[in-house]
């Protein structure tokens, strides 16, 4: 990834100088459009489909329920109540503050997750927070150090050892396999589960911050670990005759890389700085510009695309998450070749935008397309859609028109890469299936 500041980053580093609705004074716009601030929150209403991270394996609730207890006797390990008498020091005493007060909030969102697998997710990312909060607090109440905690991050790499000396890359079906495989890779071959108590962190080691930021480390482990090795049983707890599908996940993941290479030198002639300049047509500053270069950064040639052998489950996600990006830049280029480029010069402009990306959500849902598969990548496209109807509905005073191309753009990005999810799904599950 380069350190160029990109066109999008650029949009936000402006609009965070200049404000939503005060004047620019490097645009040349003479006669800017001004969008009102209530019809632009009215867009977004509840015909946005909520489409929750899910696995194709039998999470108990059991092994929920323990996660979310022990995040919440994290939490109540730190006083509700912080002041100058529990924590002297005012900069201390806050962060543990916002801490707690964020993994509270964490804690009770993921207890109403809508499937297990969001719930597991949620409540790992909660008992991490939890976790930083009681291990800084034990420092200031108890004298807890860094190296008191030596001992347990050992016993999480011994457990992660233990699994790893266990898995296998079995499964009935090869795609619901690759899908829970790449889940466990996420966790423990990734470095998701690393732990570093020796090396230099953001805090001091004298400081309780700095014992906090470890403690946090280890139950982030300790989590990943103990979710993957649940993972992993409740897998093989459905197999009759365990069957290894990792020469079959390899050999799927270098022939759709193959595929994937070939079918991108037709995109040899695009400009990777400018990926939405097109012969005699100018997009520059819509967002349709903003969508392409979105659309564009994953199938660079310059880049790396993440194809790991040591990770092929995984691999075989980012395969059919690059035959996704790869059709949908394709399609919105040859939209944009026709001349379309979705500019906004109305609150319609905007709502048209996200009706289209909801619309290619719920036709990419309702495919029979290989759903489980399908779900891996619709899940993210409607956290999008999320973001920035979140993003609509925090607009308190009137906008630009113009500034409002970002997230356009990223709606745009959201009905391509949907559109083009069920085809991807098909094309990976018959690369397994065909091994």
């Amino acid at each position: 990834m380069t350190g160029r500041l990109t066109r999008r980053g650029a949009l936000v580093a402006l609009g965070a100088l200049a404000g939503c609705s005060g004047a620019n004074p490097l645009s040349s716009e003479p006669d800017p459009v001004e969008l009102d601030a209530a019809a632009l929150r009215g867009v977004v209403d509840d015909s946005a489909p909520s489409l929750p991270e899910r696995l194709p394996v039998g999470i108990t609730e059991a092994h929920v329920v323990a996660s979310e207890d022990r995040g919440r006797m994290l939490l109540d390990a730190v006083p509700a109540r912080l002041g100058p008498d529990e924590i002297p020091n005012g900069a201390i005493r806050e962060e543990v503050r916002h801490a707690r007060e964020r993994a509270a909030t964490e804690l009770s969102a993921a207890a109403t997750a809508p499937t297990p697998f969001a719930r597991l997710e949620a409540f790992a990312g909660a008992r991490a927070e939890a976790r930083f909060a009681a291990g800084s607090w034990r420092a200031i109440d108890e004298g807890l150090t860094r190296e008191d905690l030596r001992e347990e991050a050992e016993a999480v790499r011994s457990d992660r050892r233990a699994l790893r000396d266990r898995w296998r890359y079995v499964g009935d079906d090869p795609v619901e396999a690759t899908l829970v495989h790449a889940a466990i890779e996420h966790r423990i071959a990734s470095g998701r589960s690393d732990i570093a108590v020796g090396e230099p962190h953001r805090y001091r080691p004298g400081n309780p911050l700095g014992v906090g930021e470890i403690a946090e480390e280890v139950e982030r482990a300790r989590v990943a670990v103990d979710d993957a090795a649940h993972l992993y049983d409740r897998l093989t707890a459905t197999l009759d005759e365990p069957v290894d599908l990792r020469d079959r996940l390899v050999d799927a993941r270098r022939r759709l890389r193959e595929a994937f290479e070939t079918e991108r030198e037709a995109l040899s002639s695009v400009d990777p700085q400018e990926p939405w300049r097109i012969e005699g047509i100018d997009v520059e500053d819509t967002p349709a510009a903003e969508a392409l270069e979105e659309l564009f950064r994953p199938v660079n040639p310059e880049r790396d695309d993440g194809w790991d052998e040591t990770t092929p489950a995984e691999a075989l996600t980012w395969a059919h998450a690059s035959f996704v990006t790869l059709a949908a830049f394709t399609a919105l280029r040859e939209r944009v070749r026709e001349g379309e480029t979705f500019a906004v010069e109305s609150t319609a402009d905007v709502d048209a935008a996200r009706s289209a990306a909801i619309e290619a959500l719920r036709a990419a849902e309702a495919s029979p397309a290989e759903p489980a598969l399908t779900r891996h990548s619709t899940a993210e496209l409607a956290a999008q859609v999320a973001w920035v109807d979140e993003e609509l509905r925090n607009v308190d005073e009137s906008v630009r028109a113009s500034w409002l191309r970002n997230d356009v753009g990223t709606y745009l990005t959201v009905m391509a890469r949907a559109r083009a999810t069920p085809a991807a799904s098909e094309r990976v599950a018959e690369a397994l299936r065909s091994g």
